[in-house]
């Protein structure tokens, strides 16, 4: 298992990092599969999934480095030069 960063490449399968078992379900039932997936949904889209709250959204965003709420990455995001 990997420690969510905002490091991790696009491409890790969610199954792998560190997550919680709730938020990682919710987001593989909700066809969320990498990190990637992660980064480019939308809040809303995140909030829609069963059992994720704003509290688990909040996470992600942070752990992950994510800045944007619209789905959209800035451009020269860490997890693109890896």
């Amino acid at each position: 298992m990997r420690d969510p960063t905002p490091e991790l490449k696009d491409d890790i399968p969610i199954d792998e990092v560190r997550l919680t078992t709730r938020v990682r379900n919710a987001l593989i039932h909700g066809g969320i599969k990498t990190v990637g997936d992660v980064r480019e949904a939308s809040n809303k889209t995140l909030l829609s999934l069963q059992d994720m709250g704003s509290g688990s959204v909040d996470y992600l965003r942070q752990c992950l480095g994510l800045a944007s709420e619209d789905g959209v990455r800035p451009s020269g995001h860490a997890g693109d030069a890896l």
